[in-house]
């Protein structure tokens, strides 16, 4: 017990800063089910995305607290840094499954936690991108920056959804989401705009096109989403109704932006992982493929209620489906990892005891080619 407890400090020392994915891949894949009208599967995912929450909650704190220097690097470096937005958006897509679900006091609650965190994270990591940064932008910008507009679009649903909760408030509320919405987008044309230059007129390698740039599609369809949810609000204010055909012809092009990207991603990843060979291990940012299909699943199936696509409804529940079955593939690469990791953590230890060196017994006790930060081996 002492050498799993040992391995399971290393992987806290260790932690991928955007674990919170997990929870945000979780809790919208739920979203969809709902939709969908699988309910018993919707509610397991539901309960397992609150206990996911609550877990790396207490992990990341534990982080903070025992190892601070790794959480600094972390806070510091630009190509991580954007990471830690996953919590904001964690915490908002698990408020909307509440919100759903027609809970009173638990969605405000949480949208406290992420309004509060939101303006903390945003104000510093822009801040500190703005005047520690040294690194070009070759190093600097991943698919992780896009996390910041997924984080900002969770929050304008939840402000929606919070109007049928607190409908004295809804004027507050209502200009809430439509500014959280459109400061995502114009984030959004920015990031992108930078990706998109790195993309074509920078050397890619392989190993440069991680996960994480599946929000690439994922920031466009969470910002369908929230289009949406403002044009189905039950009582809109006059802003609302006087900005209903701007939201509208933009929420579609977001949709068909967002699309566009799909099959460009899977050529990426059929590149990447068939002819370059690349191998294809578990690790924490395949949670980013997984929240924007369920997120692209959820938007397709609220598109319908803008007339003109109610044939979008054949299409949802494929959606819906794929997005499940990636879920679990996922999930299940996470828990072969944890059980590897259980079963090497004795003969690591017991080459620390013999005098090894720290590099020796983690090589002992993970496949090789799987010694990196936040690697397979390290997730318990």
């Amino acid at each position: 017990m002492r050498a799993i407890g040992h391995a399971w400090l290393e992987w806290v020392r260790t932690l991928y800063p955007g674990y919170f994915a997990s929870v945000m891949a979780t809790g919208i894949v739920s979203v969809a089910l709902l939709l969908t009208g699988a309910l018993p599967l919707s509610y397991a995912l539901w309960g397992i995305g609150g206990a996911l929450l609550i877990y790396l909650t207490v992990v990341y704190g534990l982080r903070a607290l025992r190892y601070k220097a790794e959480m600094r690097r972390d806070f510091f470096d630009p190509s991580t840094a954007f990471g830690f937005f996953t919590f904001i958006a964690a915490v908002g897509v698990i408020a909307t499954r509440f919100a759903l679900a027609d809970w009173m006091v638990v969605p405000g609650v949480l949208t406290i936690i992420a309004a509060i965190a939101w303006f903390i994270l945003t104000y510093w990591i822009f801040a500190m991108v703005l005047i520690t940064n040294e690194q070009p932008i070759g190093q600097a910008l991943n698919g992780s920056w896009l996390i910041a507009i997924v984080a900002t679009e969770s929050l304008a649903i939840i402000w929606v959804l919070l109007t049928n909760i607190q409908p004295a408030q809804r004027a507050t509320l209502q200009l809430l989401a439509y500014a959280f919405w459109t400061f995502g987008v114009l984030l959004y044309l920015i990031f992108i705009t930078l990706i998109m230059y790195r993309f074509f007129f920078l050397k890619i390698q392989p190993s440069d096109l991680k996960p994480p740039y599946w929000i690439n599609m994922g920031a466009m369809a969470i910002t369908t989403v929230a289009g949406v949810r403002m044009l189905d609000v039950a009582q809109p204010t006059t802003l609302l109704v006087t900005l209903r055909p701007y939201i509208e012809g933009f929420t579609v092009m977001m949709w068909a932006w967002g699309t566009w990207w799909i099959p460009l991603l899977v050529i990426i990843g059929v590149w990447k992982y068939v002819f370059v060979r690349e191998p294809i291990r578990y690790h924490p940012s395949l949670w980013s493929v997984v929240f924007p299909l369920g997120m692209y699943a959820t938007a397709v199936q609220l598109l319908t209620h803008i007339p003109g696509l109610e044939f979008l409804a054949d299409i949802g529940p494929y959606c819906t489906w794929i997005a499940f079955a990636v879920w679990a593939l996922v999930a299940l690469g996470w828990l072969w990892s944890a059980l590897m990791t259980i079963r090497a953590a004795p003969r690591a230890a017991g080459a620390l005891a013999s005098g090894a060196s720290p590099s020796l017994a983690a090589s002992q006790g993970q496949p090789s080619g799987e010694q990196q930060r936040g690697s397979p081996s390290r997730i318990p």
